[in-house]
């Protein structure tokens, strides 16, 4: 498919060629902004902000200087020591609704004390010897995706995991050599040497409901060139994973050297072709082109999940590097269709489409409810309960935290976003209908359960406000929220199928039960939004997540386009609501940026200023937070509202951007399958290119008091809405008068 952006006033640039990875040449907007974004380092010797990471997505890994050497450690998303030991745990907490009873263990239960279940660095690799310092410069390519390193004497090293394989290649003139990376809890690694290739494997072990897991890493090498591949039980259908690894890493030396990079090359040429940006900004410029290259590093459809925080340069990752389902996890992947990139979230959709059966024992355990519940936490390759012999059937469940029943929602959020920027069908409903569906049926039951106030509207819980004050809490905010975005969600998809017509009914019967935000009176005896039913102002004084704000966003229920009253609400509310600092950078800011609140963008890159690292990444504050967490990527899609915001199908062309700096995007995706780029110039929008990828009515807030389309002109009503009629692949040329 071509993307043909032309110029309307002034150009905006360029054609986008949708290939494979062999095929011919393409041309990637905004190519100096990209190539602006590159790392260089003359320093290298800190594994957590100056080493360089690389990856396909599935495998990947860090460099850096450590004991006068080059020294990696790479890994796949899929290896974890998953063994769950749950023999001294106590019951799971279960919640009587009715009557606001819960029971069972309180806090992390004895099972989440232990090392594991955690995912695991699968080995690490001395490069040869290297002294950064005088002379010497350390440079990620991230438009190639390959690390160069410039000794102050000696031949250059360059390192890259190709994008086709899993397998990392290497030029270099010294010697790669295996290190296992050991744990207490695990047995050692077996090394040895078949036919001048060099191998590690590694035997995970299971427990009684898991059978573990096998790895390999095998190194071949010719010349200069190394191929060192990694290959686990879970890629292959039969065999070895070491005569795998071996085969692998054989055929790709066996290869040609230069044809491996181009294909290599090209397929990273193809990711960066699908959306640009070139902003005056070049902090906001380097940072989304970053965080949209750490996705394509960590993140690939058909792989597992990333996990919270990878492995990468120490063992010593923060909550088992678990999944957590009430914000990090969700943020890693929630910008991703909107960057044109929605391919990306297919890993944690998967993943949370496997995680039904599991999700519906939860919800049936803690509720009593038919449907799915999703925990705070939750772990790579966990078995169905029903085929489980451990106690509690091998479920982890924590109270106070996993109990906020918003977090249901949150997940169908990541799946429902993307139908709605590239509105595929088919992988709508093979492998995100059931989830929207079973997460809509539990939020009936839990109404159905729940008591009514004395409006006849439904007191929504027991809950708990994530992360903050008591349990057993009303009529959450983000509670609240999230139950309108899963009923809607589910309405739509089921009349799109054409199923499932009593459940639709239900849904619409319950929605109409949620009651109004809870409001309590300011300082200046104004009323804002507050956490809970009862809650007073500043009862909590300090957010975890700025759950206040949280119908704004992440919700999606207040737009600019809702009753002035209830943005005003909303704008007072924002003033007043303070946080930590340790989850809310992103989404606390793109609720401003959807109100156009202008502070957005300055307290946005202030915090993140601050948090920046020399390699390019960022390491998040809080407990034991560090770098290569997935929730960095985030920034790209708060980066993305700045520019384009599309909340319930209505899109806006620059919302949130500085009058004084001049902007362009390419590629970028908007609700409704429409793919758009833009100009601002001299404070104000100078022209659109849209295309329809579906076909489906557009809406746009017209930048002008007219608007032409193609050269006609087209109506704006009283709201300076556009409404345009579209055909799927149509290209449609937005501009102020008819002579652009």
């Amino acid at each position: 498919m071509i993307h043909k952006l032309i110029r309307t006033g002034i150009v905006i640039m360029m054609s986008l060629f949708i290939i494979n990875c062999t095929g011919e040449k393409i041309t990637i907007p905004y190519e100096d902004s990209l190539q602006a974004a590159n790392v260089t380092l003359t320093s290298f010797k800190d594994g957590q902000s100056e080493s360089l990471i690389v990856g396909n997505g599935d495998m990947y890994g860090i460099v850096w200087e450590k004991d006068n050497g080059l020294f990696m450690r790479i890994t796949k998303n899929d290896i974890w020591d998953a063994r769950i030991d749950v023999s001294e745990d106590g019951e799971l907490p279960k919640v009587d609704i009715t009557n606001n009873i819960i029971t069972g263990e309180v806090g992390g239960p004895p099972s989440y004390r232990k090392t594991y279940p955690q995912p695991r660095s699968a080995v690490a690799l001395r490069l040869g010897p290297v002294s950064s310092g005088e002379g010497f410069s350390a440079g990620l390519d991230i438009e190639k995706a390959f690390v160069s390193i410039k000794p102050a004497e000696g031949q250059n090293i360059s390192i890259r995991i190709l994008h086709d394989r899993n397998v990392l290649l290497i030029n270099s003139p010294h010697k790669v050599i295996l290190e296992e990376i050991k744990a207490e809890t695990l047995p050692d690694a077996t090394i040895g040497e078949t036919d001048n290739v060099s191998w590690l494997m590694m035997k995970m072990p299971g427990d009684i409901d898991y059978k573990g897991m096998d790895y390999a890493v095998a190194i071949a090498s010719k010349g200069n060139l190394k191929a060192v591949s990694l290959v686990t039980s879970f890629d292959i259908k039969t065999g070895d994973v070491l005569e795998h690894a071996i085969k692998l890493a054989g055929s790709t030396i066996g290869g040609k050297g230069k044809k491996l990079i181009q294909e290599h090359e090209n397929c990273w040429q193809k990711y960066w072709s699908r959306s640009g940006v070139q902003l005056e900004d070049t902090v906001l410029q380097r940072w989304w082109y970053r965080m949209l290259y750490f996705a394509g590093t960590v993140c690939k459809p058909g792989t597992s999940p990333m996990n919270l925080m990878a492995p990468l340069a120490t063992d010593a990752t923060p909550w088992h590097s678990d999944y957590h389902h009430n914000y990090n996890s969700w943020q890693a992947f929630w910008p991703l269709p909107g960057s044109n990139h929605a391919e990306l979230a297919d890993p944690w959709i998967a993943y949370l489409d496997d995680m039904i059966p599991r999700f519906r024992f939860l919800a049936e355990v803690t509720y009593d409810c038919e449907g799915i519940y999703c925990p705070i936490s939750s772990f790579l390759h966990e078995p169905d309960p029903a085929l489980c012999q451990s106690k509690n059937k091998r479920q982890l469940s924590f109270n106070p935290w996993g109990l906020t029943i918003g977090d249901v929602g949150m997940n169908v959020q990541n799946m429902w976003q993307k139908y709605l920027c590239d509105q595929d069908s088919s992988y709508l409903f093979n492998k995100m209908y059931s989830f929207i569906r079973e997460a809509a049926l539990f939020y009936s039951s839990f109404m159905e359960k729940c008591k009514k106030d004395s409006n006849g509207k439904v007191l929504l819980g027991p809950s708990y406000s994530p992360e903050h004050g008591k349990v057993g809490i009303y009529n959450c905010p983000f509670d609240i929220g999230y139950v309108h975005y899963t009923f809607d969600a589910f309405i739509q998809a089921a009349t799109i199928s054409g199923m499932d017509e009593d459940l639709v009914k239900r849904c619409r019967e319950n929605k109409a039960l949620l009651a109004d935000y809870p409001v309590a009176l300011n300082e200046s005896g104004e009323t804002v939004v507050v956490d809970w039913e009862g809650c007073k102002f500043n009862e909590v004084p300090l957010h975890n997540i700025t759950v206040p704000a949280a119908p704004v966003f992440p919700c999606d229920q207040v737009t600019w386009f809702s009753p002035e009253p209830e943005k005003e609400l909303f704008r007072r509310t924002i003033n007043v609501t303070k946080h930590n600092f340790n989850n809310s950078n992103v989404i606390f800011n793109i609720a401003k940026a959807r109100l156009s609140m202008p502070e957005a963008v300055d307290d946005a890159k202030k915090w993140f200023i601050s948090r920046e690292l020399p390699n390019g990444l960022f390491k998040w504050q809080g407990h034991a937070h560090g770098t290569f967490m997935g929730e960095m990527i985030g920034i790209a899609g708060l980066i993305n509202e700045f520019l384009l915001q599309s909340v319930q199908n209505k899109i806006r062309l620059f919302p949130c951007w500085p009058a004084d700096k001049d902007a362009k995007f390419s590629g970028l995706c908007a609700q409704g399958g429409f793919i758009v780029s833009s100009e601002f110039k001299d404070g104000r929008v100078i022209s659109a290119t849209i295309e329809s990828k579906a076909g489906n009515q557009l809406q746009l807030l017209s930048p002008w008091k007219t608007i032409f389309v193609d050269g006609q002109m087209t109506s704006i009503d009283p709201e300076g809405i556009a409404t345009i009629e579209t055909s799927s692949g149509q290209i449609l040329l937005l501009s102020e008068n008819g002579n652009d």
